[in-house]
């Protein structure tokens, strides 16, 4: 499914999520309203487990401890909510308290024992860092604690995760989407319905320079009310810096120059708003679904540019760029690589260090430390 729009020729590709969140937005109009029906029937069976599971933990299953703090940073919703820049500002906090934190994560979109792409973009960044991908995550923090000498567990992805007991349960919300369209999979993108947010002790709304500020004050009314004990924080994603495939600097700025727009992440459409609002001039874009794994013909013919309004150059995720290193004989030399990066407002980095010094800070206690209470 193609949408032509702008000047030229700007083709906006749709595979199956974007079109499942075109289908549960309503905006793909009144033709699809069976399909949303069907779908009201399954997010009913969904729930049912969803709601069950959660009784379990809440009443009678004994999380497992693993004997240093452990944060977890998840979503409420599916999708791609800038978790990744998050973790990686986390673990530059927490070096700073000196800490040595590892990550652990299930390892969702890795082939053959390799790390996945948000493992590797990780590595970049924090090379000093062990990751852990394992899909027994106990085993993985066992791992990461012993093995590696973590003194915190970073768990990735872990709001659901239930099975180990966290220190500290960090939420992202992303503001361009922030309650999943309102309803549970696969009618909407929520995980699990939003009471669940009482179980949070931070929710961070991502992406707020993304929407307006009347819209962010209305997430806000909404988290207030579902997350009444958690600390709310607020940051911006906005690029840092372009680079090559490589990871090294590139010396002329892609600002003002026409680009195609390629991606397979959760949520493109933010990518795409955070690539304009640098100021580069999108006419066109080309999406894969999430964790997509590159062949040598994808860039090819995105490197013929038919179909394409005329462009300068081609311009990507980091998250992406880890997955082309992997094509060999690949022309790097027309990709620019956007690095993201968050912002706080207000004194929201303040907060978010004084908390993480409270959790993990210099007891010597059993691991378990004493969750923020001063919200």
């Amino acid at each position: 499914m193609r949408d032509l729009r702008g000047r030229g020729v700007c083709l906006i590709d749709v595979p199956g999520q974007l079109l499942h969140r075109r289908i549960i937005s309503g905006s793909s109009g009144v033709i699809t309203a069976p399909i949303r029906g069907v779908l009201f029937g399954l997010e009913l069976i969904y729930g049912v487990g969803v709601r069950a599971r959660n009784r379990y933990y809440d009443r009678f299953a004994a999380p497992t401890k693993i004997g240093v703090p452990v944060i977890s940073v998840g979503n409420i919703t599916t999708g791609g909510t800038g978790k990744t820049p998050f973790v990686i500002e986390l673990i530059q906090r927490l070096d700073i308290l000196g800490r040595s934190p590892a990550v652990v994560s299930r390892g969702y979109g890795s082939k053959g024992g390799a790390p996945n792409d948000e493992t590797r973009l990780l590595g970049r960044h924090c090379p000093a860092t062990p990751c852990v991908d394992d899909p027994d995550r106990i085993r993985g923090c066992e791992t990461a604690h012993r093995r590696y000498g973590a003194d915190v567990i970073v768990l990735d992805d872990a709001f659901q995760h239930r099975r180990i007991a966290r220190d500290l349960d960090i939420v992202l919300i992303d503001a361009t989407v922030p309650f999943g369209y309102g309803h549970l999979l696969p009618r909407g993108l929520l995980r699990e319905p939003l009471r669940g947010l009482t179980r949070a002790d931070v929710v961070v709304v991502t992406r707020c320079n993304h929407v307006s500020a009347t819209a962010l004050a209305r997430i806000d009314d909404s988290l207030r009310s579902a997350a009444p004990g958690a600390t709310l924080l607020h940051c911006d994603h906005s690029v840092i810096g372009f680079e090559r495939t490589d990871g090294t600097p590139i010396a002329d700025s892609p600002v003002g120059r026409r680009a195609i727009v390629f991606a397979g992440i959760g949520n493109p459409q933010a990518f795409v708003e955070t690539v304009k609002m640098a100021g580069v001039d999108v006419v066109g874009t080309r999406f894969w679904r999430d964790h997509h794994r590159y062949r040598r013909s994808d860039i090819d013919a995105l490197l013929t540019g038919r179909g394409f309004a005329p462009h300068d150059i081609m311009v990507t995720t980091e998250k992406d760029a880890v997955k082309l290193a992997d094509i060999v004989g690949l022309d790097h030399a027309n990709i620019v690589v956007v690095r993201a990066g968050i912002d706080f407002r207000d004194d929201g980095g303040t907060m978010l260090d004084d908390i993480l010094e409270r959790v993990v800070g210099h007891d010597e206690g059993d691991g378990q430390r004493q969750k923020p209470v001063d919200r």
